[in-house]
């Protein structure tokens, strides 16, 4: 099991901390690490996560200061054009994980374990996240579930091998949850709380907390040592992560309560396509300049 230390505060930060100085503490000239984060966590530095399936936008995001970047198995919906995760394989995300770690230096770069690579138990779930890390490059590894994946979770780490948890909305449940609605809410907060401390003890380095209630993000959060990801789990998460499709606009139709959109990616490529077509069509492009003498 990894040993890392556990803070003794959260977010203690003298309130003359530009973020400058907080930038500076992240490493220039190596991978981040689990304990790059938890350190981060400690300080009350708060850090991103954001998916990524490809090189240019991984090495985008990196420069822009993401510092974990998730080959998701959402990649089966936002590349693979499937309706949900459940399509993911590992054969189909190895390749990505390639991709993406070598188009960064510094981002921690976890996998996440699809549906069907792990639940059979801890012998299925320990190869595959040593596939990701042998032949994908991957420092860490992701899977959904509670108190039933815990010896799974405590194979990996006992192997060396890092390990985010998941829980709330977990997507790959959804023929058994029904719906994509919020979790948490009611008994089943209690649940969840205590699915969380349990993998913490099973080793987990960090807990994505998809769509469930503020309060019971803050409640998680503050009952554990080790970093939570809001991803729609409230403003008192360590660390706030979504699907780059989602936030950058690329995506449309209704999308999840907690999605921002920072950009609308789907109007300008539309744009840009749309001229494109028009300039051949006009006979605008290719121009001299585009020509070769």
């Amino acid at each position: 099991m990894l040993a890392i230390p556990a803070p003794t505060f959260r977010g203690d930060l003298n309130k003359g901390t530009h973020m400058s100085e907080l930038t500076s503490l992240w490493p220039a000239d190596r991978r981040i690490t689990v304990r790059d984060l938890q350190e981060a966590t400690g300080r009350g530095d708060r850090w991103t996560l954001l998916t990524s399936y490809d090189a240019l936008t991984a090495g985008i995001f990196e420069r822009a200061g993401v510092r974990v970047l998730l080959v998701g198995d959402t990649s089966a919906q936002t590349v693979f054009g499937y309706s949900s995760t459940l399509p993911a394989t590992m054969e189909m995300l190895i390749p990505l994980v390639q991709a993406v770690v070598r188009g960064t230096k510094t981002a921690l770069v976890v996998a996440d374990l699809p549906f069907g690579s792990y639940q059979s138990g801890p012998q299925q779930a320990l190869h595959s996240a040593t596939r990701y890390l042998k032949e994908g490059g991957a420092q860490a590894v992701k899977l959904e579930g509670g108190r039933r994946v815990l010896p799974q979770v405590a194979a990996m780490t006992a192997a060396g091998i890092p390990v985010m948890g998941h829980l709330g909305l977990t997507p790959q449940s959804i023929n058994a949850l029904g719906s994509y609605r919020a979790r948490g809410r009611g008994g089943e907060a209690d649940v969840l709380l205590d699915d969380a401390i349990a993998l913490e003890r099973a080793g987990a380095f960090a807990v994505v907390l998809e769509a469930v209630p503020a309060s019971l993000g803050a409640r998680i959060s503050d009952a554990l040592a080790i970093p939570t990801i809001g991803v729609g789990g409230g403003p008192s998460c360590d660390a706030q992560g979504m699907v780059w499709q989602d936030f950058a606009g690329l995506t449309t139709g209704r999308a999840p309560r907690f999605v921002r959109r920072y950009a609308q990616l789907a109007e300008i490529l539309s744009r840009a396509a749309g001229d494109f077509v028009s300039d051949v069509a006009d006979s605008r492009y290719p121009g001299a300049e585009h020509s070769y003498a």
